[in-house]
């Protein structure tokens, strides 16, 4: 996968989204400077944020252009920018506003984390004097997002950057930039970055999160409008480097670390009317949730099926593979092998070795076969419909998946590992893995799990009960919320964040029983023939039924831990 993020258009391989100008003045107009403090852009892209930093720095000068332009360029302002064409345009930016680029400068064209700036880089130095590294003051810009590592020190980066406090930090590009220049300002300075939001909720930024507030100051405020090249929600992080802190500030409202302690991925987007649903247990103490199977070439064995039937193109053959040491060169991460491990395919190679494959021989006529079949099994793809969907699709499964489970043997290493296979053909529950809601729907005995639909069971020793119960609270606007809002409000919702909801134990007894009555109706209602949508009556009523009234809370929280104790057989 980390090979085919390379082969990108350029522009998405860099996560280059430039900032307008206007936008980059504003943050920089906002920050005092003297002439002692070094500023990094580590991104700088074509100027945006070089250029105001270069002017308001040339105002702390006396003398000509020329002599102020150099000092500032040799004393005060650093940058790297790894895109040799916004580099190009970015000096040639400089010099037709001032009519000159000094000599030596702070600017370098590469990868920000090749770089080294130097105390003395640009500057004359003494006789034997020892340049160090610097630490900046304040560190400003626009990070890429979603961009691509060089694969020759990308291990070596997560290594360095990718953990901080005992936990792991996700090997995101914006992230990593945030870490590093955290690690390269000096006590008291100041980072001011505009960055995706995606950083305040998942759980994969918890570890990122707790840097910062380990380490200083935090405030972000949501920017309303980036550009015209993205829609993708933009923030504006400031962080003063001053100390372990106990709150962060979330458009203008303080968050204190124990209520974010409260939840479970370390959020920053809780709020104070949000605490109450998290002071219980989390669903994941009744579920477990997974995610499903990666075929690596879904045409290849997942059909749809059209009126009780399916049309199959294909004709699977096995066959002897012979073993190369390209072949496995070509399916290895990052392309590479241990070198034991290429001695040892280079020795098979040379032996005639051959491993058991599969190929698909397309028929002269599609084969038109009756559903259900014993060679297929119904396929879990995602869909929006909500409460239960009749099975769509079917994926060829004869031998208990020999086809599939050979082909994904036989491809590119991230395929090999089959997800959630300890529970294939379990009754569930599942949703739609890229969605704004939480499209909740019944799974029957039987399928096969799909990556697309991640899907959670209930744990042994778990009433069944407690499977509508919590069915029909997912089907809430309210668990939604807390859901979209505090856990993860990306568009993505992963397994994970499914066992991070709050269980509603604020719901109990009589209430409790209704909620799982009803749900036992609506689901045999769907599978019956009707299609549920959320502003139909029963799902309503649930909004009711699981609505947290404050005294009626209190009562029934002793009421739900002694039910706690009963839900074991």
């Amino acid at each position: 996968m980390s090979i085919a993020k390379t082969k990108r258009a350029k522009k998405r391989q860099l996560g280059q989204f430039i900032t307008p100008p206007p936008i980059a003045g504003r943050l920089v107009s906002g920050l005092a400077f003297t002439r002692e403090d070094k500023v990094l852009e580590p991104s700088f892209g074509d100027g945006s944020f070089i250029l105001p930093l270069i002017e308001k720095f040339m105002s702390l000068y006396d003398g000509d252009v020329e002599s102020r332009l150099s000092k500032v360029l040799s004393r005060n302002v650093y940058g790297s920018e790894l895109d040799t064409a916004a580099y190009s345009k970015c000096l040639k930016k400089i010099k037709h506003q001032w009519g000159f680029i000094p000599r030596r400068h702070n600017l370098i064209n590469g990868d920000f984390f090749r770089c080294h700036f130097l105390s003395n880089y640009g500057e004359d130095s003494n006789e034997g004097k020892k340049s160090c590294p610097v630490q900046f003051s304040h560190i400003v810009g626009n990070p890429p997002f979603g961009g691509t590592f060089d694969l020759a020190i990308q291990d070596d980066l997560d290594k360095e950057l990718g953990f901080r406090n005992g936990m792991k930090i996700k090997k995101e590009t914006y992230s990593f930039f945030i870490v590093k220049s955290v690690d390269m300002l000096r006590f008291g300075g100041q980072l001011t970055f505009i960055c995706s939001d995606t950083f305040l909720t998942i759980s994969t930024m918890r570890g990122l999160r707790n840097l910062l507030m380990s380490q200083g100051e935090a405030t972000v405020t949501d920017l309303p409008h980036f550009s015209e090249e993205t829609s993708h929600p933009m923030v504006v992080l400031q962080f003063h480097k001053n100390g372990f802190n106990n709150a962060v500030c979330i458009n203008g409202t303080r968050l204190y670390r124990q209520d974010i302690d409260l939840t479970d991925n370390f959020s920053w987007r809780i709020t104070s009317d949000l605490l109450k649903y998290f002071d219980g247990p989390r669903l994941g103490r009744f579920m477990v949730a997974t995610s499903g199977m990666t075929v690596g070439g879904n045409e290849r064995f997942v059909r749809k099926i059209n009126n009780g039937k399916i049309l199959e193109p294909y004709r699977f053959e096995y066959y002897e593979d012979p073993i190369t040491l390209d072949k496995e060169i070509s399916r290895a991460r990052l392309g590479y092998l241990a070198p034991c491990r290429a001695k040892k395919i280079k020795e098979m190679e040379s032996m005639g070795v051959a491993r058991r494959n599969v190929r698909f021989v397309l028929r002269e006529e599609p084969l038109e076969v009756a559903i259900p079949n014993p060679d297929y099994r119904f396929y879990n793809k995602g869909c929006r419909n909500v409460v239960y969907v009749p099975p769509q699709y079917v994926i060829y499964w004869k031998d208990d998946g020999d086809a599939v489970l050979t082909f994904k043997r036989n491809g590119n290493w991230y395929l090999r590992g089959v997800g959630g296979k300890d529970f294939f053909k379990r009754e569930g529950l599942t949703w739609q893995l890229i969605a704004q809601n939480l499209h909740v729907r019944y799974l029957p005995e039987g399928y096969i799990l799909d990556s697309g639909s991640p899907c959670a069971f209930l744990r042994e020793s778990v009433k069944r009960d407690e499977f509508y119960f919590i069915f029909g609270w997912a089907l809430t606007a309210l668990c939604n919320r807390l859901l979209k809002e505090v856990i993860n409000h990306t568009k993505n919702i992963q397994s994970k964040d499914f066992e991070r909801l709050p269980y509603p134990f604020w719901v109990a007894g009589e209430e409790k029983s209704k909620v799982i009555g009803t749900v036992k109706n609506m689901i045999e209602q769907s599978m019956n023939g009707r299609c549920f949508n959320r502003d139909d009556e029963e799902i309503l009523s649930l909004e009711k039924q699981f609505a947290y009234i404050d005294g009626a809370a209190c009562s029934n929280i002793h009421e739900s831990h002694d039910e706690f104790k009963l839900m074991l057989f």
